[in-house]
């Protein structure tokens, strides 16, 4: 039975990050789909497709902890619905980092509250969690938003379990509610700061090497990091 989410297109999700996407972007996890025109639409000059596998031609075919790109290639780095399904997100982070240039960001797409969805999905991130993942890499918080509303989040988790236990009959009764709830509710909530389905969050390279203490106050929490709370 076909499930009964309905999701905002990718292009209207990404659109309040693509002010962060300019210059040469890369597209790291890009999956079958191309964004190409749509960042070059929104102000990229150049966009690189990266993935280990993907029908996109001339995209790069590669592990994304060991990317055969020079360092500082990229103005801006995409990474959309990838971190929670790789085995060393940490690496890929720290790779990621690698490659963009002093100034430049990283746009970091992380789901937090929604179902196991294959294959492999190994994680999810809450805000604060997001926000240990860029002080570890030393990587200054700009913007954390969320994505999607409570009706994608409710519905996902709610079908996934009714598919689980092969309850049909429940999911025939509840198919039209919950598509008509998702069709009137696509857009994202951006007052959900907190329980939220998912999160996007955009952090800086700083433009000048750190001074060894990852920007911290010593407490383990940036201090003054201007984060939208």
């Amino acid at each position: 039975m076909k499930s009964p989410i309905v999701f905002q297109d990718l292009e209207k999700e990404l659109q309040p990050v693509t002010k962060y996407l300019q210059g040469r972007v890369l597209n790291a996890g890009c999956g079958q789909r191309d964004l190409s025109s749509f960042f070059i639409k929104n102000g990229a000059t150049v966009v690189d497709n990266c993935d280990l596998t993907t029908p996109i031609p001339n995209a790069i075919i590669c592990d994304l902890v060991d990317v055969p790109k020079e360092s500082g290639t990229y103005d801006a780095i995409l990474c959309n619905a990838v971190l929670e399904h790789v085995q060393f997100p940490d690496r890929v982070v720290a790779e990621l980092r690698r490659l963009v240039k002093p100034g430049g960001y990283l746009v970091l797409c992380i789901p937090f509250l929604q179902p196991y969805h294959p294959k492999p999905d190994y994680r999810r991130y809450t805000k604060e969690g997001m926000l240990e993942l860029a002080r570890i890499h030393d990587l200054e918080p700009v913007e954390i938003l969320p994505v999607h509303t409570i009706a994608q989040t409710l519905t996902w988790i709610y079908w996934s379990y009714l598919e689980e236990r092969r309850a049909r009959l429940t999911r025939l009764a509840l198919w039209g509610p919950l598509y008509l709830w998702n069709r009137l509710s696509q857009k994202t909530d951006f007052d959900t700061q907190i329980q939220a389905n998912g999160f996007q969050m955009v952090v800086r390279k700083a433009a000048h090497p750190s001074n060894g203490n990852g920007h911290s106050n010593g407490n383990g929490h940036h201090a003054g990091n201007g984060v939208t709370q």
